[in-house]
């Protein structure tokens, strides 16, 4: 069997000497925190130039390579790092899954949901979002609803049990769809995943952005309907850190975001259902799913969603 020490030694990483790989956590529900990879901090007492003496190791699952593309998501975090946006990328490997980076244990930590009451952490993390957009790594050019269409063939083929109401969710969501498609838009870089848990909160005040499994080239109003979808679900909360990213309000465009929200969270609830298809023997994938399905359908069902498609 192949190990995680053969496979760095494999691209180039510590090929001499005696390295240490410390496992990191996962946790797939609620945050889906190292959910599709494992994850080392690594040291070496002998430095090389690939690396260094320590690096962050990401070694991503197998099944991730079904819906996440390698070579593009190591190509974000590659431009990212080079911009001081996420982690620097010390080297990487798409064919064996291998992420190799700057290592911040033990001077950062995961940011969660509660830091992002402050309205001074929102700013530093709404402009962070707003720099990949300068980014020339980026090169998957796919919308949400492009990745809804990929995620739903590959539940088909693996025969997982969708929830009796799905059926209901795309129809309600594909009005919505159709008049986005209709208004276009420019697209441009961005993270896309609004998970908090992708953020790394560092000991001197500054952040990174990790996990680019979802960057794109896109709506940048998707960008901010995923952010606001996870920070802030309500609308009256909503509205002042739409106005922060977009620079002003315009009602049509924030009840554009809002709707990319909730097509966010069905396309993690998906990923979610099929991970838990096809790596059984754990809940956490299949509670994660549940969570993400309960937040689409909370979204649809407001009372306000039908004039949030009529406005856009």
């Amino acid at each position: 069997m192949m190990t995680v020490r053969n496979l760095l030694s494999d691209i180039g990483v510590w090929t001499t000497g005696d390295a240490v790989l410390d496992a990191g956590p996962t946790m797939a529900s609620p945050s889906w925190w190292g959910a599709d990879s494992e994850r080392y901090s690594g040291r070496a007492d002998i430095a090389d130039d690939a690396a260094g003496s320590a690096a962050f190791v990401k070694v991503m699952e197998p099944q991730a390579r079904d819906y996440v593309d390698f070579g593009a998501t190591f190509s974000a975090a590659t431009a990212a790092g080079d911009a001081g946006i996420g982690p620097k990328v010390f080297t990487s490997d798409a064919n064996s899954g291998v992420l190799v980076m700057e290592d911040f244990t033990g001077v950062s930590s995961t940011a969660t949901l509660d830091l992002f009451d402050e309205y001074a952490n929102v700013e530093k993390l709404v402009a962070l979002r707003k720099s990949v957009h300068g980014l020339a790594g980026v090169m998957r050019r796919a919308s949400v609803f492009d990745d809804l269409a990929v995620v739903q063939g590959m539940i088909a083929k693996v025969g997982g049990a969708l929830p009796a109401d799905f059926d209901w969710m795309l129809r309600t969501l594909a009005p919505a769809q159709a008049r986005i498609e209709s208004a276009g838009f420019d697209a441009v870089p961005c993270h896309g995943d609004g998970n908090v848990s992708n953020v790394l909160m560092l000991d001197d005040g500054s952040m990174r952005l990790v996990d680019w499994d979802v960057a794109a080239l896109m709506d940048p109003l998707q960008d901010i309907g995923a952010l606001l979808a996870e920070i802030r679900p309500f609308d009256s909360d909503a509205r002042e850190v739409f106005e922060m990213a977009w620079g002003s309000f315009d009602s049509a465009l924030f009840d554009r975001t809002r709707i990319y929200g909730i097509a966010d969270s069905l396309r993690w609830a998906l990923i979610g259902l099929y991970c838990d298809a096809v790596k059984p023997g754990t809940h956490e994938y299949s509670k994660f799913s549940d969570w993400q399905f309960l937040r689409a359908r909370a979204g649809l069902r407001d009372p306000h969603f039908d004039d949030r498609v009529r406005n856009i």
